[in-house]
């Protein structure tokens, strides 16, 4: 017989620690996008077109807000949370203590871990922040609008528009 190992048996060297490696590209990854969105929050995103009220989570919503819509919200949203310099200070404090903990030697996942925590509650409590605005707004709406909201609201989860034209061909 051979005495060669199976290639199938021999681990990889030590100094190859692909797991590591690609948890920490994904994590970049991640990074990269939440600070497009935060960015995005905080500066008006393209155009200036309610980022703010887009990016706070008001997802299928955000496609059925009319121009006043998306204004009185922008100006609920900015009466909540104060001067947006803090909400961009904290997104930046959260990544630099994820950077710090990404760059430790030696390594400690349970500090990744807690970074990462306090930057997922920082997320929450906009997107809580969010959620509660749009309850508000449209709790205070007149009936009537608060029912063409609705029938707006429908049309796009069913058709992914306004409601304007035939629906798409499937």
């Amino acid at each position: 017989m051979n005495d060669t190992p199976n290639s199938a048996m021999v681990s990889p060297p030590a100094g190859s620690n692909w797991t590591r490696r690609l948890l920490i590209a994904s994590l970049a990854v991640n990074l990269g996008v939440a600070g497009l969105a935060i960015g995005a929050f905080v500066h008006g995103g393209p155009g200036g077109r309610g980022a703010m009220v887009r990016d706070l989570g008001f997802g299928p919503y955000d496609g059925v807000l009319r121009p006043e819509d998306r204004a009185a919200l922008r100006t609920a949203l900015r009466s909540k949370t104060g001067d947006l310099r803090e909400v961009r200070a904290e997104f930046l404090t959260d990544a630099q203590t994820i950077l710090a903990a990404l760059r430790a030697d030696p390594f400690n996942a349970a500090a990744l871990d807690a970074a990462l925590a306090g930057q997922r509650d920082h997320f929450a409590a906009r997107m809580k922040l969010g959620s509660d605005t749009m309850r508000d707004y449209l709790v205070a709406l007149p009936p009537k609008e608060r029912l063409a909201f609705a029938d707006r609201l429908e049309q796009h989860l069913l058709h992914g528009r306004h409601g304007d034209g035939p629906p798409p061909p499937n």
